[in-house]
């Protein structure tokens, strides 16, 4: 049975959501499932990613695959990823159709490590199926509020704190629009928003709002990876890695990024691993990730990293929310559940099964939005606050905003709390 015919909304907006992807990045988004509703990650079908140390592993187990598989060695990408650390393989077309992770299985048989060669994944704020995560839980709603929530909160002393948003761009008349005094001063990549608002627009946005409205001495940009709707809210990790280092020219002292993505046998991805340890292991920079709304605990990454702060769900009630990941990914929950924050003017069309098809028309300057994608600002703004009122350095700000969060050994119950930790922090 085609999988569009499946009566589960759950599953429907899955393939709504990949076959978004796939057109909006010229067929180059491929899966690990037939159906696509069961799919765990996302990666380009032709490209493989190596750390430069695991080259030459890589290419003599290449040598000793059949050539049947391959009917030329892969070509080394001329793009240089992080000044060589991460090289990237382009695969030629396989006689047999293999994919490009049964090409790895191939060379892992034949010797190769596993986790030494990796697809090339894709990093998203859109797929939300068994494995992809939504970043958002679901599409914008309109709201009759005419105030932010969280609210703003009052802050009469503290120094400006540099925050980077790295999401799918910024809308920049939010900066002067009286009716969001918030955003004031915020600047970023414009995402090029008209009437008709595309799949994801004033995703970048609405973050900012969410950390200014928590820590309002902060200087924000929104470096954007997805302008104009290109990507459809998704981007390959080899090309994430070179906007996170576009970001660095800011200085930031937290980064949020509410995207992530599962990988192929839940290997760390390793383009943000040599990432880290290129770039943020010896600088004072905290980067907060989304952990994604899967309702499971298979790692998602960035967020499952030790060195990143994973944030999950919480409803107004202090409960995990439903759709919210858990486990490895995230190390602490804030609000996740509608949440109100600036958002453009126009007509939205939703994308995505159960409301495919829905016109919403956005008039306020503010929606209401649900989903990971929103407890992490929550969190990167709390951090940014405390670098603001006392000075010490973005590492002692995470532990001490970690530190406050409450401890419950069952996450789906308890009053209300700012913040509240499943386990005890090691």
């Amino acid at each position: 049975m085609d999988d569009w015919m499946i009566g589960d909304d759950r599953r429907r907006r899955s393939t709504d959501q990949l076959r978004d992807l796939r057109r909006a990045n010229d067929g180059q988004v491929d899966w690990n499932t037939e159906a696509p509703a069961d799919f765990t990650y996302l990666f380009h079908p032709d490209r493989v990613l190596v750390g430069v140390e695991d080259v030459e592993e890589f290419e003599s187990a290449v040598a000793r695959l059949d050539k049947g598989v391959l009917g030329e060695p892969p070509r080394r990408d001329d793009v240089r990823l992080l000044d060589g650390e991460l090289v990237r393989y382009v695969l030629a077309a396989r006689q047999g159709g293999e994919t490009v992770p049964e090409v790895l299985d191939l060379l892992e048989e034949s010797g190769l490590r596993r986790g030494a060669a990796t697809p090339d994944h894709w990093v998203h704020v859109s797929p939300g199926g068994p494995g992809g995560s939504a970043c958002p839980a679901v599409e914008p709603q309109e709201t009759g509020l005419t105030e932010p929530w969280p609210p703003v909160a009052p802050q009469e002393k503290g120094r400006e704190v540099s925050v980077v948003v790295v999401d799918t761009g910024w809308h920049p008349p939010a900066a002067s629009d009286p009716r969001t005094p918030w955003l004031k001063g915020v600047d970023g990549d414009d995402e090029l928003n008209g009437p008709d608002l595309r799949p994801y627009a004033g995703h970048g946005t609405f973050i900012a709002g969410v950390v200014r409205c928590v820590a309002p001495q902060t200087r924000i940009y929104v470096e954007g990876f997805a302008i104009g709707g290109v990507g459809g809210g998704g981007i390959l990790e080899s090309d994430l890695v070179v906007q996170l280092e576009e970001a660095l020219r800011h200085e930031p002292q937290v980064i949020n990024l509410s995207a992530g993505c599962r990988t192929r046998y839940d290997l760390p991805s390793i383009a943000l691993r040599k990432f880290h340890h290129k770039h943020l292991e010896d600088r004072d920079c905290v980067l907060v990730a989304a952990a994604g709304n899967d309702s499971w605990a298979a790692p998602f990454w960035p967020a499952a990293f030790r060195w990143a702060v994973g944030v999950g769900s919480l409803d107004r009630d202090g409960r995990v929310s439903s759709y919210s990941n858990y486990g490895v990914s995230a190390d602490v929950y804030a609000l996740g559940r509608n949440l109100v924050n600036a958002f453009p003017d126009g007509t939205f069309e939703c994308h995505e099964t159960p409301d495919k098809g829905d016109v919403r028309v956005f008039s306020t300057g503010l929606a209401r939005w649900s989903g990971t994608s929103f407890s992490a600002p929550v969190v990167a703004g709390l951090i940014a606050r405390e670098i603001s009122e006392t000075g010490v350095s973005a590492r002692d700000a995470r532990d001490a905003v970690l530190a406050r969060a409450v401890y419950d050994s069952d996450p789906t119950i308890g009053p209300h709390q700012e913040l509240r930790q499943p386990y005890p922090q090691p």
